[in-house]
This record gives structure tokens, C-alpha cells and sequence, in this order.
């Protein structure tokens, strides 16, 4: 075969490396969204930058190998990697994944549940001592009421 054939077919074997890789990143993303639920307008959001970064990254990898030159071939090696990738480790690589990025979620949910604890015991502990300090208040201005009041009783005894 030509040289020229080589190239190509080597052209063919790298875009189709490249579906796959594509499939892979999606699938990194789809087990983040499993493992932390999303909004679905973050999903959205999530969704348009990958597609961005995805036809920038397949634009500027023609552009790099080819000169620039759509060709019907390369497309369908990137078809054909997802396919392949899609059939084979897709569903491996997502629950793998998902029950990676599970464990520290995890405990990030037990150190926020642990914080609120805590700062639901110290409102409580705010709440109880504005009450005594509210209370010694009350404490103290009726002994000066009483005080004052002992006093007028004792000016009119005299």
C-alpha cells in the first residue's frame, strides 16, 4: 500500500481513539451527576460546556492532522470508537467511577451533617444563655423595684 494510505488509516484508528475518549469524558460526567445529584439546569449548563469543549477539541484535532480537510472517514471513526467504547467499557468505567466519586461525597455529607450538629448546639446554647442573661435582668430590676418600694414603705412609717 502507499504511504498515502498509511496516513490515512492511521488518521482513521486516531479519530476513532478519540470517540472513545469523547465517550469516556461524557461518562466521567454522567457518573459525577450519579454520584451528586444535579439541578437539571445545572445538567444543562453541564451539558453545553461539554459539547463546547468537544467540538473545539474534534475542530482543532482535524485541523491538526489533516490540514483542516473534512473527510467522511474521520467522522466515522469517531462512530465508530464510541460504538465500540459504548459496548465494551462504558458501563464498567460509569459504576466504577460513580462508586469512586461516591466515597468522598460521603464523607463531605457526614462533615456537613457533623458542622450543622454543631451549630444547631450552639444556637441552642445562645438561645439559653440570653435567657438567663435576660432573666438576672428581670432578677435584678425587681429587687430594685422591691428595693425602692421597701424604701417608700419605710419613709412613711417614719
Amino acid at each position: 500500500m502507499s504511504a498515502y494510505i498509511h496516513v490515512e488509516m492511521l488518521l482513521f484508528l486516531q479519530s476513532a481513539c478519540m470517540g472513545a475518549l469523547l465517550l469516556l469524558c461524557y461518562d466521567l460526567l454522567a457518573a459525577l451527576r450519579q454520584a451528586i445529584p444535579h439541578h437539571p439546569a445545572v445538567v444543562a449548563a453541564e451539558d453545553l460546556v461539554y459539547w463546547l469543549i468537544t467540538g473545539m477539541t474534534v475542530f482543532a484535532r482535524i485541523y491538526q492532522s489533516n490540514q483542516g480537510i473534512l473527510r467522511s472517514f474521520l467522522f466515522l471513526g469517531m462512530i465508530l470508537g464510541v460504538l465500540l467504547c459504548h459496548a465494551t467499557i462504558s458501563p464498567l468505567f460509569v459504576k466504577i467511577w460513580t462508586k469512586i466519586l461516591t466515597i468522598p461525597v460521603f464523607f463531605i455529607k457526614k462533615m456537613i451533617k457533623r458542622l450543622l450538629f454543631l451549630g444547631g448546639r450552639c444556637k441552642i446554647f445562645m438561645y439559653k444563655s440570653a435567657n438567663r442573661r435576660n432573666q438576672r435582668k428581670k432578677d435584678r430590676s425587681l429587687r430594685t423595684k422591691r428595693g425602692k418600694q421597701i424604701e417608700k414603705v419605710e419613709k412613711k412609717k417614719q
